[in-house]
């Protein structure tokens, strides 16, 4: 997922996921072969125009060249997705002309009766996605990161939901705040070898774990000091905060579920 141009796509998708329509023009005007990007089989930015209810832009879109027949992972179409009279009418205008030619809609595929979701992590249009889809979504595919958590956790290299839940810095400070759960204060064995100094800035080696959580997270060895200023734009200010950060576990959890995964629902 890491190439530029798969990145841009991304980026042009969360600002119309954000109905930041104009950034949505802008990146247009810079890049007029956008209009149609459906990386992963995400929503179009048609589908989102239409799914706001925003005729004004879904009509923009379609003089661009939005293909109205564009079709969600689960086969809907904008016009399907519209929640506006007005919308559906600008999109099925747009279609009249070349009924004829329309292609016959693909038949989703029929699922067996599973109830099981994890629709309260993910943004609406990866609610009909697979775990392994999922793990390989960008980050703003989480419900509450959007645009401007993606563009924070880049600068770390971390692109997507599987980037994300096995992250190093994470994972480091999740073991920290479980395990500090069981260290007795002031009760370190004379002598005992038991350390993380391969975690930790030198100058906080000698620290307790129930100490070092309470350390911004650039106290970890390989985070520069700029991480703290980043990090606390999405809330993250401390180690401890950094190792229950809920975006970072519902990322772990999806990726470990993921490995459980059958894509022919077979049960083996």
């Amino acid at each position: 997922m890491g190439d530029a141009r798969t990145e841009l796509e991304h980026d042009f998708l969360d600002n119309a996921k954000s109905f930041n329509w104009p950034a949505v023009k802008s990146m247009l005007e810079e890049t007029p072969d956008l209009i149609n990007a459906q990386p992963s089989m995400r929503w179009s930015a048609l589908h989102q125009a239409a799914y706001e209810g925003n005729a004004e832009m879904a009509s923009f879109l379609l003089e661009k060249g939005a293909d109205p027949h564009s079709q969600t992972r689960s086969g809907q179409t904008p016009a399907e997705v519209a929640k506006s009279k007005d919308v559906r009418q600008a999109i099925e205008a747009s279609t009249e002309s070349d009924a004829a030619e329309e292609p016959p809609k693909k038949k989703a595929k029929r699922m067996p009766n599973y109830n099981l979701n994890i629709n309260s992590a993910v943004d609406k249009e990866y609610e009909g996605s697979s775990l392994t889809d999922i793990v390989a979504a960008p980050t703003s595919a989480l419900q509450g990161v959007a645009a401007k958590g993606r563009e924070v956790l880049k600068k770390f290299k971390v692109h997507t939901i599987g980037d994300l839940g096995s992250w190093k810095f994470y994972r480091i400070s999740k073991a920290i705040l479980g395990l500090s759960a069981l260290e007795q204060k002031d009760k370190r064995e004379e002598g005992a070898a038991l350390n993380i100094n391969k975690a930790m800035d030198k100058k906080h080696e000698t620290k307790s774990l129930a100490e070092i959580l309470e350390l911004p997270p650039s106290a970890l060895q390989g985070l520069a000091g700029w991480a703290d200023a980043e990090l606390a734009k999405v809330g993250v200010t401390t180690i401890a905060k950094l190792g229950d950060w809920k975006y970072a576990k519902w990322s772990e959890w999806i990726s470990e579920l993921a490995k459980f995964e059958n894509t022919d629902f077979s049960s083996l």
